[in-house]
């Protein structure tokens, strides 16, 4: 392979004050065979003007417009307007390591692999770092695209779910469960930015919540039907725990009103108690220590609809220590 053609896609909505970090990172890269796709999703602001400044003067950059449809839907039509052998994704807040899509074409070039997944580090406000240690699992590689670089051919048949909150958790782990040969790079190569307040990350929308439930419902449903639900059923088992569990769940804290806590914490006993009805049991066993215990404790405190305890143990301190800091 040799010299393969790497297609960066990048969604574009409202990001003026970060677009041009993110493509300088990826105009710097060691690697010059790549082809950067913009898909401006109908950005507001003056993303868009930037993204065809720095256009002028780097050919590899090509720039798609549209109306505004999410980034389910920007990724999409990057991902058929794309011509490299392999795709990687990068968010528009985000920036890539230089040296990071060299590192994925030496191992390409070394192995006959189909995916490649990479460590990533969080960066906060402060500009302080924290690396991400992840797995080659569908469970333990994160469920967002960002961080690997995955064979055009992975993407045939798949595309992001549009029209939900979370749309990566619905079909990366899919993705990944189809691979052939997964490798690993233990070197954080992505800097996922989770400073910006009015990112997905950072905001709450009690209306977008249930979204992770069809999310991790579609892949189950997915590989239940590819015929790959078996031989992956205890890794789905943990992604329903990580994301309903110890990521929808906890979301509740910061959600006001009663009524709509109850009806997601309801939402999430249903889900689990369908598809794993001994979920219990496996949260117990990877729940070990006092502070996994306390977490235990909250988890089944909120799906009670108590969630007095639950604030008390988590909510409270989390917040006093914000202020602290």
């Amino acid at each position: 392979m040799i010299n393969p053609l790497i297609s960066i896609i990048i969604p574009v909505y409202n990001v003026e004050a970060y677009i041009t970090r993110c493509l300088d990172s990826l105009k710097n890269q060691t690697y010059k065979h790549i082809e950067i796709v913009v898909i401006n999703d109908g950005s507001t602001d003056n993303s868009l003007s930037i993204v065809e400044e720095i256009g002028k003067t780097e050919n590899r950059i090509r720039i798609y417009n549209k109306e505004n449809g999410g980034q389910a839907s920007a990724r999409n039509l990057g991902i058929s307007i794309a011509k490299g052998e392999y795709f990687m994704f990068v968010d528009s807040d985000d920036y890539l390591d230089n040296n990071a899509v060299q590192a994925c074409v030496d191992i390409v070039n070394s192995q006959q692999c189909d995916l490649i997944v990479f460590d990533y580090y969080k960066v906060n406000k402060q500009g302080q770092k924290q690396h991400i240690h992840l797995g080659t699992e569908l469970h333990t590689c994160s469920a967002g695209p960002c961080n690997k670089l995955f064979s055009r051919k992975l993407w045939e048949n798949y595309r992001f779910p549009e029209g939900y909150w979370y749309e990566d958790l619905g079909i990366v782990p899919v993705v990944v469960a189809n691979a052939s040969n997964i490798a690993k790079i233990d070197q954080a190569l992505y800097f996922y930015d989770i400073s910006r307040d009015t990112s997905q990350t950072n905001t709450i929308n009690p209306l977008k919540l249930n979204d992770k439930i069809y999310m991790v419902e579609n892949v189950y449903k997915e590989l239940e039907k590819q015929g790959k639900l078996n031989k992956n059923l205890n890794k789905v088992e943990y992604l329903f725990i990580d994301h309903l569990l110890n990521g929808l769940l906890f979301k509740l804290m910061y959600v006001e009103d009663t009524t709509v806590r109850m009806n997601i914490a309801v939402n999430i006993k249903t889900t689990m108690d369908r598809y794993f009805p001994k979920w219990e049991a496996s949260v117990k066993h990877n729940n070990k220590g006092i502070k996994k215990l306390m977490k235990r404790i909250v988890i089944h405190q909120y799906l009670k609809g108590q969630f007095l305890l639950g604030d008390v143990l988590l909510k409270y301190p989390k917040q006093l220590k914000k202020k602290i800091v």
